[in-house]
């Protein structure tokens, strides 16, 4: 039997549409990719401070188990992560009942409002956030509602708390917050979560928990424990440097966990992602090394932004939002052609704004040498933009 040809004229036109849903998504835009750069700009050496990934990389026990023999992967992976849930239970003191993995966090997102969201549902969120909890609330045939942050890119809780409606079934809160980097005060968030009613879900994307001053870190077991409705997500994707293994958890009450895996696909997480995520978690040494450079990092890049003259939010992850009083998107270009990936922030009031991963000391020599070139000198700039809101 010979294939059927296919009328190139006619081969650009199809009677398939998608669902209204799928219309409705954003594009999610990653970092350029360093391999992309080098080849579209001829370039050698690409440094990229764009994907808040962990510069010290995996654990080494992790990398080193990748390589053993007795992996089987010829067989399926664990179906529901048990290896790594009871790690994951015996790390956090809680049930192992409790705790979901999953193919990374995002995964766990769309797995909440599969479960709990309905169409004409409307789920709260704050104008600056991940884009993915927008994304995953319109492929539910829900409504996002959006409660920007105040002036200072704070969450608004008071208002998220007068947003909730009858037809509210979801909340997503993430502290540190990304783009911004703030935490929520604990005693700020423990009183938003008692005061939510409890038939409202509270996703808690905690990312960067490890990154947080002690102050501010947040308890997932302590925190479920005392709300049923609340759902933590983690990553391996920062801290633990697993970004391109893809695996997270939820902690979650059981009867929320329950809903989650049933909705779940079988095998849903590599072999390798398990294995290599339960051997980082047990590696402290290495998760207490990438967490002491963020820190130094950190106060390194708030001094050289000053010097600079340029405002940066404090932040509480390992990246930091400066505001370089020009259209991010052209500061953006010209480090791109210098070989430095950094990441603008396409939102109105943050248009001048870039988020720049903390890096070692070595790239970080290359940030503010690349920045000096690409800022224009005092005296030589063009008429600037508005700074953003929370400069003044």
């Amino acid at each position: 039997m010979t294939r059927p040809t296919t009328d190139p004229a006619k081969s650009s036109r199809t009677c398939v549409k998608p669902r209204l849903a799928i219309e409705m998504v954003c594009p999610y835009e990653p970092g350029k990719p360093i391999r992309e750069v080098r080849q579209e700009l001829g370039l050698t050496r690409v440094v990229k401070l764009a994907s808040n990934e962990n510069p010290l990389g995996p654990s080494p026990r992790a990398i080193d188990a990748l390589g053993r023999s007795d992996l089987e992967l010829h067989t399926y992976p664990d179906c529901d992560g048990w290896v790594l849930r009871d790690a994951l239970a015996r790390h956090l003191g809680i049930s192992i009942d409790g705790i979901v993995v999953g193919a990374g966090s995002s995964d766990l997102m769309r797995l909440v409002a599969e479960a709990f969201v309905d169409r004409g549902d409307e789920v709260i969120l704050t104008d600056l956030c991940f884009s993915v909890y927008a994304n995953v609330t319109r492929l539910a045939d829900a409504t996002p509602a959006i409660v920007p942050l105040d002036d200072r890119l704070d969450h608004d809780l008071e208002r998220m708390l007068s947003t909730v409606s009858g037809r509210t079934r979801a909340i997503f809160l993430a502290s540190p917050n990304n783009p911004t980097g703030k935490a929520i005060p604990t005693a700020d968030l423990e009183l938003f979560l008692e005061k939510l009613a409890p038939e409202v879900v509270c996703v808690l994307d905690l990312a960067y928990n490890e990154y947080v001053d002690p102050s501010l870190r947040v308890d997932p077991a302590r925190v479920v424990e005392r709300h049923p409705n609340v759902i933590v997500l983690r990553t391996f994707s920062k801290v633990y440097g697993l970004a391109g293994l893809r695996v997270g958890y939820a902690v979650t009450h059981p009867t929320v966990a329950r809903a989650l895996l049933l909705g779940q696909l079988p095998f849903s997480t590599s072999t390798a992602a398990l294995h290599a995520a339960e051997v980082a978690l047990s590696d402290v040494a290495h998760t207490e090394r990438s967490v002491v450079l963020n820190e130094k990092m950190r106060v390194r890049l708030y001094r050289e932004f000053d010097r600079l003259g340029l405002s940066a939010v404090r932040s509480e992850a390992n990246f930091v939002l400066v505001d370089v009083a020009l259209e991010a998107d052209t500061v953006f270009e010209r480090l791109l052609r210098r070989g430095l990936i950094v990441r603008p922030v396409h939102e109105p009031r943050l248009r001048t704004c870039l988020r720049i991963t903390t890096g070692t000391d070595e790239q970080i020599d290359l940030l503010i040498g690349m920045l000096e070139e690409a800022l224009p000198a005092e005296g030589n700039a063009p008429t600037r933009v508005e700074s953003a809101s929370w400069r003044r």
